[in-house]
């Protein structure tokens, strides 16, 4: 009896190499007769990266055969297009058998707070490696169903998404959040104060004091009159 073994799914960083073991298992390691006739590690959309005939590096992709044993791929630099689920396939003489196993992506993101806007904030995430989304709070309250979403894939498998919410309040705090369905986790936050009522609280207290210099400028005229 043969099986293959492979690595458990990895959880990596962006541009740190990742490699996945496909390794041959038989039930009677003695056995003389075993020959393997094909050993290959292929991407869940059917496409070969190599096997144990062809082993040439390509792309960021490279692999080691040991005859009979195993077939090492290494990711040298993962990005967005190598996340997914990787196959190992097994024809030989007792036998055809395959395993799998997942790789996903996590890297470091950044929010920024682009602009202001009257009753309006915006948080913008660049480039990033996930297709995620921007959740808005207030302490606790998702916000989220109030706010729009802009969301641009680039040609390099990469990212960006705009989020902006309307607030209709005087000095409130917020947060927004980048959120990944793919690993259920926010990658990145930033909190947020509203300031936009200072330059109207500005205004006000300026024509205050003109209203008051005015005042006491016509009584003193009233006083040095004859």
């Amino acid at each position: 009896m043969v099986s293959v073994l492979v690595t458990k799914p990895v959880i990596s960083y962006c541009h740190q190499a990742i490699t996945l073991h496909c390794n041959v298992s038989l039930s009677d390691e003695k056995d003389s007769e075993f020959q393997v006739t094909h050993l290959s590690w292929i991407k869940e959309s059917n496409k070969t990266i190599c096997s144990e005939s062809n082993t040439a590096i390509r792309r960021f992709f490279s692999c080691q055969y040991m005859a009979n044993k195993q077939l090492v791929l290494t990711i040298a630099y993962p990005k967005p297009d190598d996340i997914g689920r990787y196959i190992c396939k097994l024809r030989s003489s007792h036998g055809h058998t395959n395993a799998d196993t997942n790789v996903t992506l996590e890297c470091p993101q950044k929010i920024d707070q682009i602009h202001e806007d009257g009753n309006k904030v915006t948080c913008k995430v660049e480039r990033s490696n996930h297709d995620g989304r921007i959740h808005w709070f207030h302490g606790t309250v998702n916000l989220t169903s109030q706010s729009t979403q802009y969301i641009n894939s680039a040609v390099d498998g990469s990212y960006t998404v705009i989020s902006s919410l309307n607030d209709n309040s005087n000095w409130k705090t917020y947060n927004c959040s980048y959120w990944v369905p793919q690993i259920e986790q926010y990658i990145a936050s930033k909190n947020i104060v509203m300031e936009h009522n200072t330059k109207s609280n500005t205004q006000s207290f300026n024509s205050g004091r003109r209203s008051g210099l005015v005042f006491c400028l016509c009584l003193l005229w009233t006083l040095i009159q004859p």
